[in-house]
């Protein structure tokens, strides 16, 4: 899944966004596993884990950080980042259950193609961003496990990404099967 931690600063009425490193979530070693390994027992069952926690996980601290979702596909022609605000977490066993929190930093066809749009860009400051939510699985918990993804990584795309593209595809009457806003759009809604 494409989590990255991004350097964030001030550009005006803008802010700018600067790709720093993937950030690996899932897996043994991973932020998740790492946090509820950490955790006291009785407060294993059901935790929240701030943005600021988690790059903090990741060796990267300040308010200069953070954490967002490329949704894009990968043929540059869409723009579609979610910024990473909460986790919160369920663990029994060998399986944990997340909720993450978005805020929708951008989310918009590009005019032109530019596969490196994603190294570095500004976006508009939003005074109120939309928010989204999604809720995924990891086969890890306080009994073992593998920690990886218990479903596939488009999962986080087709609940996330398309219904909220949809959703304003359909309302601005551009709701073709032949010109989906963004790669990986549900069959449902027409394969482009």
């Amino acid at each position: 899944m494409a989590f990255l931690i991004y350097k964030k600063t001030d550009a005006g009425n803008n802010v700018r966004y600067e790709r720093v490193q993937p950030l690996k979530l899932g897996g043994v070693d991973g932020s998740i596993a790492r946090h509820v390994k950490s955790l006291p027992a009785d407060e294993i069952t059901s935790w929240k884990l701030e943005v600021a926690g988690l790059l903090r996980l990741a060796g990267c601290e300040g308010d200069h950080f953070t954490v967002l979702f490329n949704a894009a596909g990968g043929d540059g022609t869409t723009a579609c980042f979610y910024e990473v605000t909460r986790i919160h977490g369920s663990c029994r066993d060998t399986n944990t259950n997340l909720a993450l929190d978005f805020n929708v930093v951008l989310d918009r066809e590009l005019s032109e193609c530019q596969p490196d749009f994603a190294a570095a860009f500004e976006a508009p400051r939003a005074v109120a961003p939309k928010k989204l939510s999604e809720m995924l699985a990891l086969t890890g918990g306080p009994g073992g496990g593998n920690w990886k993804w218990s479903s596939s990584a488009l999962q986080i795309g087709a609940t996330v990404v398309q219904p909220h593209h949809y959703s304003e595809a359909k309302a601005a009457g551009n709701d073709s099967k032949t010109n989906p806003p963004c790669a990986g759009w549900p069959a449902e809604y027409g394969s482009g």
